[in-house]
């Protein structure tokens, strides 16, 4: 969208244009990879909006940043500033070869960056340089969207709610609405009749972190991921452990609240391991099969008692079979929908919502859910960046 080196030229050419191709970019604290999807955000301002995706991919984490980006997690701030910047030159060249591929060209991006630290009401941190994709593509990149509700007095997370209520919602049933992504969390959408009552929405505990790296101690790091949950389907679920396991203070505090590595991480994880011991294959299936029943039953305890219709599960951990019947099995009476009818793919659910985020900004359009987040009032999420070298626009 090439309109000059003025930031107000671009933003006015961008405001006229119709129908923009968004970008929405998601690298979750599974560090697996960085989702990208192209789409199209329909309807008016103040009103529902539905998705148009037009292409998308999960570009592999690079094996050179997960563990650079683990030590950036513990402090290291030396690293973390190495990373915002090759971590965003990689989002811009993965952005760059997609759009590429399907002919697509890119009129505004929405960038979630890396989450290197992220402390419950106190604050947050997302890395990955939005100067290379502005530059690479460029197009005007929003970005750094969650520190706006940590000024307005919020936690900075959940900020998908925004995208549950006016995408997934319902006008004459509660939808809940489940990401299992490193962490679990949720949005309950009450009916969209009733306009004028927000979602309820928090993470519920971890989703596939604390699998994920129980197999990678079990495997040595040659494997990063229980596939379909198979092994813990052959597992036993310790029930003595995880009645334990749900009395972790985070799962038994009050909503709002968010959670990452700082609680469920590697650290946790592997005390755990130490503590179960697990010798032989049918320990290391029993320990899966009951950290997958924890995650399961920490939604199902987040959701009970609610009024719950429809329930939409994305992220990664929908293709966990192991989850999702006990999920199944503790929502009963909840009719479970299927992506085709939402229009939605599960697997970029997240990376859909920053691009919502993205366009919401460019309308000034406040995105936070504060009674999801705790802030004091509505924000504007985000920062813009332009490219030619112009300074970014706070616009939070």
């Amino acid at each position: 969208m090439k309109t000059g080196h003025s930031p107000l030229a671009r933003l006015e050419a961008l405001s006229r244009k119709k129908r923009p191709v968004i970008a929405g970019l998601m690298s979750g604290t599974s560090m697996d990879g960085l989702d990208i999807a192209f789409c199209h955000v329909d309807g008016q301002a103040g009103g529902k909006r539905r998705m148009e995706m037009l292409a998308a991919h999960t570009a592999p984490m690079p094996d050179r940043f997960r563990p650079r980006i683990e030590q950036a997690m513990e402090g290291d701030l030396v690293e973390a500033a190495r990373l915002d910047i090759e971590l965003g030159r990689w989002y811009a060249e993965a952005t760059l070869d997609l759009a590429r591929k399907h002919g697509i060209a890119v009129d505004l991006v929405g960038s979630h960056g890396q989450t290197v630290c992220h402390e419950h009401g106190r604050t947050t941190l997302q890395i990955g340089e939005p100067g290379f994709l502005a530059n690479r593509l460029d197009c005007v990149v929003a970005h750094d969207f969650r520190r706006g509700d940590v000024v307005a007095g919020g936690c900075g997370a959940p900020l998908v709610p925004i995208f549950d209520r006016l995408v997934m919602g319902l006008d004459d049933a509660a939808v809940l609405s489940v990401n299992i992504g490193g962490i679990a969390n949720l949005t309950i959408v009450p009916p969209l009749h009733r306009s004028n009552e927000e979602p309820l929405a928090f993470d519920c505990g971890p989703g596939n972190m604390v699998i994920d790296r129980i197999v990678e101690r079990r495997t040595n790091g040659t494997t990063l991921f229980d596939e379909g949950g198979a092994e813990a389907a052959r597992g036993r679920v310790n029930e003595k452990l995880l009645a334990e396991l749900m009395t972790h203070p985070f799962v038994t505090a009050e909503a709002p609240k968010s959670a990452g590595r700082e609680q469920f991480g590697r650290e946790f994880t592997d005390a755990l391991v130490e503590r179960a011991s697990p010798q032989s294959d049918s320990d290391w299936q029993d320990l899966l099969a009951t950290v997958t029943a924890w995650t399961a039953e920490c939604i199902i305890a987040a959701a009970r008692g609610k009024r719950i219709e429809r329930a939409f599960i994305a992220g990664g951990g929908a293709h966990n079979t192991t989850l999702m019947a006990r999920l199944r099995h503790g929502l009963a009476g909840v009719e479970f929908t299927h992506p085709d009818e939402t229009g939605i793919d599960p697997d970029f659910k997240e990376a859909l919502a920053f691009a919502l985020l993205a366009q919401l900004l460019i309308e000034g359009e406040p995105a936070n859910v504060p009674r999801a987040t705790g802030a004091a009032g509505p924000a504007l999420l985000g920062r813009l960046t332009f490219p030619d070298g112009s300074s970014s626009l706070d616009r939070g």
